[in-house]
């Protein structure tokens, strides 16, 4: 890695086109959009489309048959009202998505989605797929970015540590020279955490709110490392496992 550059976006929210566009980017959202569609793509679902609004959403879903979509997301960490599924991944079972579509709308994970898909690889990441992320970075030689979604327009500890486990793994441990200050707060921030990385990750902001709002399950689930090794590759608007990526003709 070390003839390509990394960038880090602590928020999703200052990423530009021309920031992503021609290189390999990874968006991170670990409570919970990507945690979302790894286990939903994990769990036989024909695709995730991220959608930045709750009109966009709807325009889709108006064009499906019912019987071959669903209707996820969420607004203020709580589901929507009218839609199949909110934003928890332990919704997201084999019954509910096998064989369907998946309309996804959340606060931040999927607006961050919208802003970097000029890249020319994008994949979703977090703890649940770190190490398959890494794997797939190092495999493309070529520029590198992270996106974290963060929170409400603010950093989120959970989706900085995700980005530095990432950095760690592809980096093999050892931080290269001149990378960037983003990257490097990344990486020792995870670094200095690695001991304790669970509770770190519980006393985040975010973690806090979802527990308080009966959603600990989740904060468990979303913070297993490596859990589900698929990688979620985006392609005509919509998320789908690598592996049913058709190689290039």
């Amino acid at each position: 890695m070390s003839a390509t550059s990394v960038e880090v976006f602590l928020t999703h929210t200052t990423v530009a086109e021309d920031d992503v566009r021609g290189r390999a980017v990874v968006v991170i959202d670990v409570l919970r959009a990507c945690s979302t569609i790894n286990t939903a793509l994990y769990n036989g679902a024909r695709a995730v489309m991220p959608v930045p609004d709750m009109a966009q959403a709807g325009k889709i879903a108006a064009n499906l048959d019912p019987d071959v979509f669903r209707l996820g997301g969420e607004r203020n960490a709580e589901k929507i009202d009218g839609y199949h599924l909110g934003n928890s991944p332990l919704e997201y079972t084999e019954k509910e998505v096998h064989g369907r579509d998946v309309i996804l709308n959340t606060t931040n994970g999927t607006k961050a989605f919208d802003r970097a898909k000029t890249a020319k690889h994008l994949v979703a990441g977090s703890f649940l797929n770190v190490t398959r992320v890494a794997d797939f970075l190092r495999e493309q030689d070529i520029d590198v970015v992270l996106v974290c979604a963060g929170h409400e327009n603010r950093v989120a500890l959970e989706d900085t540590l995700c980005a530095g486990a990432i950095l760690h793994r592809l980096w093999k441990g050892s931080e290269p020279n001149h990378v960037s200050d983003a990257a490097h707060t990344a990486h020792s921030l995870f670094l200095y955490n690695r001991s304790s990385l669970g509770d770190t990750l519980r006393n985040a902001t975010h973690a806090r709110r979802l527990a308080r709002n009966g959603h600990a399950e989740d904060i468990d689930y979303c913070f297993r490392i490596d859990q589900l090794p698929i990688l979620p590759y985006y392609t005509d608007n919509r998320l789908v496992a690598y592996a049913d990526v058709p190689a290039p003709s």
